[in-house]
């Protein structure tokens, strides 16, 4: 399983926070790697991803919804990927692989006009798809987590302080 678990500290109440997250249409354009995506309902998106992977462009399609919505600070999501046409180009990735997401988002108020964000995402990939995913959060984690972040901030309107991640989750999950 592939982890990846961040804190960060967001210039905004948490009712905004909440509200914003809560918006699957809204999280989906800041994902970077999101190409375009249709909201299906209030609680489900369907997302067109790309990345490289080195020079080549691998592509997956995501189905991701809200599953929980507790006391107005946790949610949980989850999802489902398959390779899009042109990864399954690629090496041997078999059609019917598919990655499963979970997805954990906390809130906390630090004070009434600050938020800290607790966010953890789960990837269970198999064969070829958890070699593909390794060597892109191997490679890209840093710029594509910067870029969500900044995103996040734009949307938000302020400013997001990233207060530290667990490296040693991500790579134990390897």
């Amino acid at each position: 399983m592939i982890t990846i678990e961040n804190y960060l500290a967001v210039e905004k109440d948490v009712e905004s926070v909440w509200k914003f997250f809560n918006d699957v249409a809204a999280i989906a354009g800041c994902v970077p790697t999101c190409k375009s995506f249709t909201q299906i309902d209030e609680s489900t998106v369907n997302c067109n991803l790309r990345l490289k992977l080195g020079l080549i462009p691998l592509d997956s399609k995501a189905v991701i919804s809200i599953t929980d919505r507790s006391n107005r600070r946790h949610l949980e999501a989850r999802g489902e990927t398959e390779p899009g046409e042109i990864t399954k180009k690629f090496g041997k990735v078999v059609t019917e692989s598919k990655t499963q997401l979970h997805i954990i988002l906390d809130l906390e108020e630090i004070n009434p006009s600050q938020t800290r964000i607790h966010y953890k995402i789960n990837a269970e990939a198999s064969g070829q798809m958890k070699r593909i995913y390794e060597a892109v959060i191997s490679g890209q984690r840093a710029k594509i987590e910067s870029q969500f972040v900044a995103n996040i901030g734009k949307a938000l309107g302020t400013s997001i302080t990233i207060e530290g991640f667990s490296e040693g989750a991500q790579q134990a999950a390897l």
